[in-house]
């Protein structure tokens, strides 16, 4: 039993203080110079009586009176040397005997020793303090160096790799859960998710791969479903993207926590979104034409947003030093699912402003951003 085991330690660690105390060897005492002079005064007694200077009867007397006060110097200190091993012996043995029991006591009191340590699973889920989070983080992977099996652990930590930057060990987390647990649509889903977003928001072949295998064990995965609607819009099929987003948003019901990026894609696919004013912002404050323009009906608005993009391209084409303009240019683009375009205008961009570094960079920035570079 442990608690048998912590008595045993604990006896243990007292007896290696208290020990030396008790078997060290006796302590030398002041009344040491005492039984020194004793010794001296018996030693001149001696002489004077060889050299006649006293009687033998008086030698005698003097000689056992100092004889009787050195032996009574010499049992002092031995008498306290032993009382001071006793003292030890008994502080030693009290020792043992009552830290062991006091501890034992509060133990017993406030401990327990059957209760089971909590999982991995309900130590994540117990919101750990996130100044000690790389420290948590350390402990599962040490957990999970000792449990490769442990598919669970993986699959539960894979979402911290994630939340701490470390998309490339999510995504292994993530594969490995699939590979231990076996396949699942929300398996498939999450690892394609965690490519995408390593990816910086594109879908990749491989994250594609993801989200369909999902599908093919659920065919109603909101996730995969979504994530592939944005693969059609980043790959330019926008009939298919809009087709996908439709059906989701007929089939979702109306508290669906994901209708609301739902109709956000289709809005941007139909030029319906607000985010395409950057064009018109392009012909000063989105005052009160950007305001009429946002009053317009779709389609009509779609075309005032469009011919306001066409204006700015053919403008940059007359004077490409615009930072600003080309930036602009390149978000509507990107916003109206455009992505030839949005490349074209991304080259065009990097030649015009091919003097002026700082421009460059910001175009790259950007270009990285929409991940439309190359």
């Amino acid at each position: 039993m442990i608690w048998l085991v912590f008595a045993l330690l604990t006896g243990a660690a007292v007896m290696a203080v208290l020990a030396p105390l008790a078997m060290r060897g006796e302590v030398m005492d002041a009344s040491a110079s005492d039984i020194a002079f004793f010794e001296e005064q018996i030693a001149e007694i001696e002489r004077e009586a060889a050299e006649g200077r006293l009687d033998p009867a008086e030698a005698e007397a003097a000689k056992t009176e100092a004889a009787r006060r050195l032996l009574r110097a010499e049992a002092a200190p031995r008498a306290r040397a032993a009382r001071s091993r006793k003292a030890a012996l008994a502080a030693a043995l009290l020792a043992i005997v009552a830290i062991p029991a006091l501890a034992l006591t509060l133990y017993w009191r406030l401990g327990n020793v059957g209760m089971p340590d909590m999982p991995l699973t309900a130590r994540l889920d117990s919101a750990p303090d996130h100044n000690d989070l790389a420290g948590a983080v350390a402990r599962i992977e040490q957990h999970l160096r000792e449990h490769p099996e442990d598919g669970r652990g993986f699959e539960v930590v894979a979402p911290y790799y994630l939340r701490t930057g470390r998309g490339d060990d999510a995504i292994n987390a993530y594969s490995q859960a699939l590979k231990l647990l076996g396949p699942t649509a929300a398996r498939h889903a999450a690892l394609g998710e965690a490519r995408m977003i390593v990816a910086q928001g594109t879908v990749t072949p491989e994250a594609k791969k993801d989200f369909e295998a999902a599908l093919a064990l659920e065919a109603d995965n909101v996730v995969a479903r979504y994530y592939l609607g944005v693969a059609a819009a980043q790959a330019g099929d926008k009939d298919k993207a809009i087709g996908i987003f439709e059906k989701m948003a007929a089939e979702a019901p109306e508290d669906a926590a994901y209708l609301k990026a739902v109709r956000g894609q289709l809005a941007m696919l139909r030029g319906e979104a607000e985010p395409a004013p950057p064009p018109a912002a392009a012909q000063g404050p989105a005052s009160e034409q950007g305001k009429a323009i946002a009053a317009m009906p779709a389609q009509e608005r779609q075309a005032a947003i469009r011919t306001m993009v066409d204006r700015l391209a053919s403008r940059l084409e007359a004077k490409g030093d615009d930072v600003e303009g080309w930036l602009k240019l390149i978000r509507a683009y990107s916003v109206l699912a455009e992505t030839e375009k949005a490349k074209k205008a991304l080259a065009d961009a990097r030649k015009a402003l091919a003097e002026k570094q700082d421009d460059v960079a910001r175009i790259e920035a950007l270009a990285k951003e929409l991940n439309i570079g190359g």
